[in-house]
């Protein structure tokens, strides 16, 4: 089973986006929790707070790692950022079966990258 996370309700069909690879691909994990880190971005969600212009292209951020047994930790990389980060934010986590047709871009720590 395949999660992925959107502050977009009622998606009936994930369709591939262009995002960090430059080409479009659909960003999915093997483990629901992992998708929660990418419903905000730290540095966008202060640009839209704050009315900084930003211009460029927003890259995905999460601030995880994993322990070795494969449970997540998030990191904290200045005082309060988790909670400035996620606080207020909210969304959906989709669920989606693999499919033969789908062809796995990444595999990671519990990461799939698919082009569908």
């Amino acid at each position: 089973m395949f999660y992925h996370a959107s502050p977009v309700k009622g998606i009936i069909q994930l369709e591939p986006r262009v995002s960090d690879h430059h080409i479009p691909l659909v960003y999915f994990s093997t483990k629901r929790e992992n998708t929660l880190v990418y419903l905000s971005n730290a540095i966008e969600k202060y640009c839209r707070e704050t009315g900084f212009e930003y211009n460029g292209i927003w890259k995905k951020w999460g601030p995880y790692g994993f322990t070795k047994d494969g449970i997540q930790q998030l990191q904290e990389y200045y005082p309060d950022a988790l909670e400035k980060t996620y606080e207020g934010v909210s969304g959906y986590i989709y669920s989606a079966e693999d499919h033969p047709e789908y062809r796995h871009f990444f595999k990671g720590n519990f990461a799939e990258i698919l082009n569908v």
